[in-house]
């Protein structure tokens, strides 16, 4: 399914540009490797699951940079209509993310067993509401949903380790989308959930005071990563 493969190097180890079929149109993405992939050594895995805005890849170099640090390989995609990658009236955009996890898997060097898919926003109402999708390619071995939008009970859908990470000054309340759903999985699961509250961060999980993303959640990622 992966066309145009190229090797490039980058600051924290090394890059394969790729090209790969979504639902009815080309879309292009990028495997980083925190080391060169080599011998017979493999990477446990982030797959990036956008939110709904239009950013392109180069949204999530923060959450890439995390991953990288912790010596996990990082794939992202533009979405349909941004950056490199086809534009389309039709097909699923969901359709589109599963094609990206099932290239991502197939990647050299990379160890399936240990694929962790980190959704943003809107993102993890893609997941909820289609995780058996992604499941059937392959169950991941955990899941981060950065900036919650998953009730309770749709939160369920996701039978994995959970860590769910959401701002103090989301407009949605942290104790529900936070606190709730943790609590409602570690009730019904024994994955084990857990949950963090960035302090002053807005929705996207950004401080203020910095404009960047909130410190807090790169160390609770961290740290979570290095855990599982």
């Amino acid at each position: 399914m992966a066309s145009n493969y190229v090797l490039e190097s980058v600051k924290t180890g090394y890059t394969h540009e790729l090209v790969f079929a979504g639902d009815g149109v080309r879309l292009a993405g990028q495997l980083d490797y925190p080391a060169p992939p080599t011998g017979s050594r493999t990477f446990p895995l982030i797959f990036i699951l956008h939110h709904a805005g239009s950013d392109d890849r180069s949204g999530y170099q923060a959450f890439a940079d995390i991953g990288l640090e912790a010596g996990y390989a990082v794939f992202r995609w533009d979405k349909r209509g941004t950056g490199r990658s086809g534009a389309g009236g039709r097909g699923s955009t969901t359709q589109d993310a599963v094609n990206a996890y099932e290239v991502a898997l197939e990647q050299p060097r990379i160890d399936r067993r240990r694929v962790i898919i980190l959704a943003q926003d809107a993102g993890t109402g893609l997941l909820g509401s289609s995780f058996g999708l992604f499941a059937r390619v392959q169950p991941p071995y955990g899941v981060i949903l950065a900036t919650n939008t998953l009730g309770e009970e749709e939160a369920l859908a996701i039978e994995s380790r959970l860590l769910i990470v959401v701002g103090q000054n989301d407009w949605n309340p942290w104790q529900k989308l936070g606190k709730t759903v943790c609590d409602t999985h570690n009730a019904a699961y024994k994955h084990g959930a857990s949950y963090y509250v960035a302090p002053y961060a807005d929705r996207m999980l950004i401080d203020p005071r910095t404009n960047r993303l909130h410190f807090g959640v790169r160390n609770t990622i961290t740290d979570w990563l290095q855990t599982v």
